[in-house]
């Protein structure tokens, strides 16, 4: 009976203080079967602002067709399953492969690459070489011109205009857990 006072009251005390709850950021767990997708969209507070958090690849789906991964893009709005015609941001993708013959000795390669529109991604050469499965550390920020997006050590900064910002999110063929993932206004 005490300590479920004691958790009745721990629970009361956290709710009291939303704002404290809230400062880390909330967590998605981004979880798609093989050869399927889903997708977030979530609105900003107006420009400019900056998303941050971590992302973490927790398990491939194996498919013949598709590489798991997950982006995150600063974007134009669009209706759900449709393809902005404007965005940038990141991908983490990983495909399987033979522990033997990867240089970490992991049963899969991953890749964290640069991701806008109307380019192929450009993928950071590091994180070939890391393990996978690590927590990937990423902070996007929006001016209304230009977005300047930071992996880990990296940093790189690319041209958009968009009338409407939103963060898509979009997952496909595997497990992606997003932690401390905040949109905060800037400025």
């Amino acid at each position: 009976m005490t300590s479920a006072l004691g958790l009745c009251v721990a629970a009361t005390a956290v709710l009291a203080l939303p704002g404290a709850a809230m400062a880390a950021g909330i967590t998605y767990d981004c979880d798609t079967a093989a050869d399927h997708f889903s997708e977030l969209s979530l609105p900003t507070s107006g420009v400019p602002f900056t998303v941050s958090g971590h992302v973490q690849m927790n398990a491939l789906a194996k498919s013949k067709t598709y590489v798991p991964l997950a982006r995150l893009q600063i974007a134009s709005a669009v209706a759900p399953g449709e393809n902005p015609k404007d965005y940038v941001g990141f991908t983490l993708s990983a495909l399987a492969a033979d522990p033997k013959k990867t240089p970490t000795g992991a049963a899969a390669v991953q890749m964290l690459a640069y991701n806008v529109s109307g380019k192929d991604d450009d993928v950071l050469p590091h994180s070939v070489l890391e393990k996978p499965f690590l927590l990937q550390t990423f902070r996007l920020s929006y001016d209304g011109s230009t977005v300047v997006v930071n992996l880990g050590k990296e940093s790189k900064s690319f041209p958009l205009k968009v009338a409407e910002p939103v963060v898509r999110i979009v997952c496909s063929t595997g497990e992606f857990l997003f932690t401390d993932l905040a949109i905060k206004a800037a400025g």
